[in-house]
């Protein structure tokens, strides 16, 4: 009973957001062939970019690292587009809760036989579940359709990068699910969220972007890309901190008087 509630009530944002991504990887495997014929002129104005300034430094390592195909999959979809939309979903699926159910509806949960945690232990399990298949099921579309234009992408690195954002990037669903036992509307712990993740980026773009480690650089596992191996000590400290993040979560609905 739980889990179908947990579903109905997740469902239309997950099938969106599962939608969008699917599509979108679609358009970076189809885009490669225009990246393709666009490559000399890249070549052509690499050398007349000033890598002293940061864009400079940005815009000659995108070049350099686009110009493989396993490169551009990694830059187009991995770092940007997939994590990007991913993290949005993540916070988006997060807000929200027994606290933003208003009237029957809270009062319908709080009357089924189950504990606070119980309902809260489940709420969080189906949203990381549909979290998962956001990171794997439309990543999965890259190998699938690369032989469409003669080329190929390992399944390994599919698997590897999907794995890396869901459990890095399940810090800021956790912030989210966490916001959302403090307000009781959906947009704060939405805006909210997602105003940390773009800070956190902004800040390790630009601040941190000779430092070997982050959050972005996790979550798009960008150690493993430039074989550096899979991030085990980073992955377990995210997981971590979700963890601890999803227990106040649940202290709190546990001290709340409905």
């Amino acid at each position: 009973m739980l889990w179908y509630k947990s579903w109905l009530e997740t469902r239309w944002r997950f099938l969106i957001g599962l939608g969008l991504l699917s599509i979108v990887a679609c358009g970076a495997v189809f885009d490669y062939e225009a990246v393709l014929k666009l490559m000399p002129l890249a070549n052509q104005l690499d050398s007349a970019i000033d890598t002293s300034t940061t864009l400079g430094k940005i815009i000659k390592r995108g070049v350099a690292v686009q110009s493989t195909y396993r490169g551009f999959i990694w830059w187009q979809w991995v770092k940007q587009n997939l994590t990007q939309m991913w993290v949005l979903f993540a916070a988006l699926l997060g807000s929200g809760g027994l606290i933003a159910t208003s009237g029957a509806g809270a009062l319908f949960t709080l009357s089924l036989p189950a504990s606070r945690a119980r309902v809260i232990g489940v709420r969080a399990a189906t949203v990381l579940a549909e979290l998962l298949a956001l990171a794997v099921v439309p990543s999965l579309v890259i190998p699938l359709l690369s032989p469409a234009i003669g080329q190929s992408y390992s399944l390994v690195d599919t698997l590897v990068h999907s794995v890396c954002l869901f459990v890095a990037g399940s810090m800021f669903f956790s912030l989210a699910f966490l916001l959302s036992t403090v307000f009781s509307d959906l947009w704060r712990p939405l805006l909210i969220t997602c105003a940390i993740a773009v800070c956190a980026a902004v800040a390790e773009g630009v601040l941190m972007r000779d430092v070997p480690f982050g959050m972005v650089r996790l979550m798009t596992g960008e150690r493993y890309f430039l074989g550096d191996g899979v991030p085990w000590l980073g992955l377990l400290a995210s997981a971590a901190v979700s963890a601890s993040l999803l227990y106040a979560a649940t202290r709190n609905i546990a001290r709340m008087d409905f």
